[in-house]
């Protein structure tokens, strides 16, 4: 009798440690849950809270059945969805089998799952589903799971740009965009790529790539490129995006994870200014003219430009001397144009062809920033028209005039000779 006593209670025994496992009863005060089919499905705990990306997570139910009689065939399903895996060994269903309902609310079974959560889950709140069923049909409730990564994460920070406003036509604007980890934990090794949308160029090879090293928990850094504006945009804001690869200081692994982030650069209303026409005085230029360049300029912005003035960049080997290099035209209007007079000679040896001129247009727009245009103007130096040199022509003359003289004075000898033989 003994024997048969001791043998019960060690199968009792293994029976309670198998059940903990996956539906554990466990004798304490009810929590307050979902009622189906007279089921409470009280949820209990997260563990760890919140949940870490890229590691396991346990999750803890209450359940309380108090159905008079026996469930022949008690089962759970939990739905989840991304971030939320089953991927550390655990299945989505369990079954508890036959269960007896009793009205003693401190009687309950421990329902265990253990999940993993996705190496690039986010900060947020899921939900998990958790499904039931007596044998009368399902019944379902929703529950929050709390996830915050110790680990980096970005977002972008302020734009500033220079010039101030990004407008059309724009060489070599410099963008210097911050980049915040938000996250809880250092990124390493941290580089940016900026690519770009239709209407901008990177200026140079490599000017849409910066390296920033380490971004601390809590920290920022400045991203800086350099892009073209196509002179033809329209105004208006342009998504680009910033490609972001890194290390993780608590990833295990050390591998090399990517974010991506849009970045909006804005193209705003301003006024633009261009060369309307160009014409010099004389218009026929030969090497040794003095001469004067008009330059008509002209604003086709939808903004007015005050304080507009002209500037001429002569490299060195263009044979223009220069006495006037820049010329004030004063306030344009959308649509208005005004000239710039400039002053100069040609060199006495200037080769004869068409040279290309740099021109700076500046001009202030409303809200005081200063905006630029660099502009080319063309000028032909001809060569000079075929005749007699100037140094040939004086001294025929000169001879002539000396011949007429000596003729003159023998024909006087020769009549005073003649009158005195006489």
């Amino acid at each position: 009798m003994k024997n048969k006593l001791l043998k019960q209670i060690i199968v009792y025994s293994v029976l309670t440690v198998l059940l903990s496992v996956i539906v554990s009863p466990v004798f304490g005060a009810p929590l307050t849950g979902a009622q189906g089919n007279r089921i409470q499905a009280n949820f209990m705990s997260q563990d760890p809270d919140p949940a870490d990306a890229g590691k396991d997570l346990e999750l803890r139910w209450q359940v309380v059945n108090t159905i008079s009689g026996t469930v022949e065939n008690l089962r759970f399903h939990l739905d989840v969805d991304y971030p939320l895996l089953f991927e550390s060994g655990d299945s989505p269903d369990k079954d508890l089998g036959a269960s007896a309902g009793t009205n003693d609310n401190q009687i309950f079974y421990v329902l265990h799952y253990k999940l993993r959560v996705a190496d690039n889950a986010i900060k947020g709140t899921y939900n998990v589903t958790l499904n039931w069923d007596t044998g009368n049909g399902w019944t379902k409730k929703e529950y929050p799971i709390y996830i915050d990564p110790k680990r980096a994460d970005f977002v972008v920070g302020a734009l500033i740009t220079s010039p101030e406003k990004l407008i059309a036509d724009t060489n070599e604007a410099k963008l210097s965009v911050d980049i915040n980890n938000i996250g809880k934990g250092n990124a390493e090794n941290v580089k940016v790529k900026l690519l770009l949308p239709a209407g901008f160029n990177s200026s140079y090879s490599y000017s849409d790539e910066d390296s920033l090293g380490i971004i601390a928990e809590d920290g920022s850094k400045t991203a800086t490129f350099y892009a073209d504006v196509d002179e033809n945009i329209k105004e208006g804001d342009f998504p680009a995006k910033l490609e972001i690869t890194y290390k993780d200081e608590n990833d295990d692994n050390a591998t090399y994870r990517t974010k991506t982030l849009e970045l909006i650069l804005p193209i705003r209303p301003a006024p633009y200014l261009i060369v309307g026409s160009v014409t010099t005085n004389p218009e026929n230029l030969v090497p040794g003219s003095k001469a004067e360049i008009q330059i008509n300029v002209k604003n086709t912005g939808n903004k007015k430009a005050e304080s507009v003035s002209l500037r001429v960049f002569k490299d060195a080997s263009q044979p223009f001397q220069f006495t006037e290099k820049s010329d004030f035209v004063g306030k344009l209007e959308p649509g208005e144009s005004g000239d710039a007079i400039l002053r100069f000679t040609v060199d006495e040896k200037a080769p004869e062809k068409k040279y290309l001129l740099d021109v700076e247009l500046r001009g202030i727009d409303e809200k005081n920033n200063v905006v630029i245009f660099r502009r080319t103007v063309a000028l032909a130096v001809n060569p000079k028209p075929k005749g007699l040199p100037f140094v040939g022509l004086t001294g025929g003359i000169i001879a002539i005039i000396g011949a007429v003289t000596a003729m003159y004075y023998s024909k006087n000898r020769m009549d005073k000779k003649i009158k005195k033989s006489l």
